[in-house]
Order: structure tokens, then sequence, then C-alpha cells
């Protein structure tokens, strides 16, 4: 697994949070939107409500499968900032009935969505594809690809919202480095083809309608790490208010350039939106995006 700066990427990489993603900075304040973060009690997604909060957003809402987990996190979380309202909806986003009837009850409410944030994940079968059989690895596609889309899907289509929206998908770098994870191949597959996905999407979409932008949330100590093996010890592991406080840029004017690209979001933002790095961007339509190593 990678951890330190993929070769041809001199940018400075923060494994704690920095002044140039903070929440609290006017560029990427939140106010007035309401954010959902589907899988947010725990981990990263509960990091990304909790930036979303200290960046004045009006509403959270955050889904999760765990009744008493996710109303600990609500607590938590209106508790420390009293003036953003957060809901929590015990919702199995991963079933597409749940996920419908959650967009109906937005619906229903006169409730718009103007941030949606995809932490959530199906757990892959830690075995070869070969071994997995084609039903199992589908159920990962349905998971991991179908289950976004819906999402995507629903949200960009909401009735009687014109304004502009943001979606972030939370990625993986093993979708460019393909021996980071060999235990889970399905995983390595699926988020591949859900980040193309989305970067096709947004081939069709201007930033000013939806921007979009899916990134690596970095190696942050979860309990999907544990799931997959891994100890407190096993990598230098990055805080979880990194992908956190990224997660709230990304939704900020000053991301627009990454419109339909991946990033790390352990990336300082301020490198990245000069310099060399920047000048490929600009230059290259294709640059940051899945495609094909070496054409």
């Amino acid at each position: 697994m990678l951890t330190q700066t993929p070769p041809g990427f001199p940018l400075t990489l923060h494994n704690k949070p920095y002044p140039g993603t903070s929440p609290t900075r006017p560029e990427v304040s939140q106010t007035g939107r309401t954010a959902l973060v589907c899988g947010a009690s725990t981990g990263i997604g509960r990091a990304i409500a909790r930036n979303f909060c200290a960046a004045k957003a009006a509403r959270v809402i955050i889904t999760a499968r765990r009744p008493d987990v996710l109303a600990s996190t609500v607590k938590e979380l209106a508790a420390a900032h009293p003036d953003t309202e957060v809901i929590g909806k015990v919702s199995d986003v991963l079933d597409l009935k749940a996920a419908a009837s959650l967009w109906d009850g937005l619906h229903a409410e006169g409730t718009n969505v103007d941030v949606l944030v995809w932490n959530a994940v199906g757990h892959p079968e830690l075995k070869p594809l070969i071994e997995q059989g084609s039903e199992r690895l589908w159920q990962d596609f349905e998971n991991n690809l179908h289950c976004p889309l819906y999402f995507v899907n629903r949200f960009y289509h909401q009735p009687n919202h014109n304004s502009q929206k943001h979606f972030l998908f939370v990625s993986t770098q093993d979708i460019h480095n393909w021996g980071s994870a060999p235990q889970m191949p399905g995983y390595q597959l699926v988020k591949s083809a859900c980040t193309a996905t989305m970067q096709q999407i947004a081939r069709d979409i201007p930033a000013e309608d939806m921007q979009m932008l899916s990134f690596h949330p970095s190696t942050v100590f979860t309990e999907a790490a544990k799931m997959a093996g891994y100890d407190e010890n096993t990598l230098p592991w990055v805080d979880e208010n990194v992908p956190g406080q990224f997660a709230v840029w990304a939704a900020s004017s000053e991301a627009k350039f990454l419109h339909g690209r991946f990033v790390w979001a352990t990336w300082d933002v301020n490198e990245l939106t000069s310099g060399d790095i920047r000048k490929k961007i600009d230059e290259d339509p294709w640059f940051l995006k899945v495609g094909v190593k070496g054409l």
C-alpha cells in the first residue's frame, strides 16, 4: 500500500490537518447547504460529516445501518456544532429499495441536498476472483457501482433543485496501485469501475451544474482496515480529519479545476492548485483520470 506520493508527483503529503483545507476558511464555507454523507457513523465518513458541520453547513444528514452507533454519532456532532442541524437516517444504502425510500423521504420532507458524499462500501471477498464465483463478484458491482450510481441519479434529478450541486466519491489509491491490496481483487476492480463511471458522468455535466471529484482518503485506521487484517502498527496511519477536511475543500469553488478527476486527500491543495501539476491538469483533459497506463 502506498504511503508516499507516487513518482512524478512532487507534492507535499499531509498526515495531520493543515490550514489549506481548514473548514473554517471563508472560501470553503458550506453556509446554507445541506450535505448528505452516506456511511458516516464511524471513521472517514464521520470525519467528513464533522468537518461539514465545522464549515457551517445548515444541515448534515448522515446514514448508517446500525441505529445505536448512528445515534451516538449524531449526538456527538450536534453537541459540538449546535448551529448545524445534524440528522441521522438509518438506512442500508447498499440496498436499492432502502435507497429509494431514503430519497423519497427526503423529497416528501421538502429536503434538497446540495452536497452528496458517497463513502459507503460493500466489503469484498478476500479471495482471488476466479475462486469467488461470478455471483459473489457481481454483488460487489451491485454494492459499489450500481448503488452509488443510483444515488448520483437521484441527487442530480432532485425536483425543485436548480442550484449547483457537489458530488464526492471516496475512491482508493488501489485503482492505480494494483499491487497494494492483492487480498482484495474485487475491491480494486469495482472501485476502478465506479471511479471511471463518475469520470464519464462528469464529461457530460459542467461543474457549474454538478461538480464531481473522486479521491483517495489515504490510509486511515478504520473498522474496514481492521476487517482487512490491519492493526495500529501496520502502517503510518493518517489522521481521519485529513480526508474529512479535504472533502469540504473539494466541495468548494477552489476545487472546480478538478472536476471529473481523481486525487489524493493528503496532497497539499495549495501546491495542487499551482505549479507544474496544475499546468498538467489545465493542459491535459485526461490527466488524473482512469485509463490504460502507457497509452
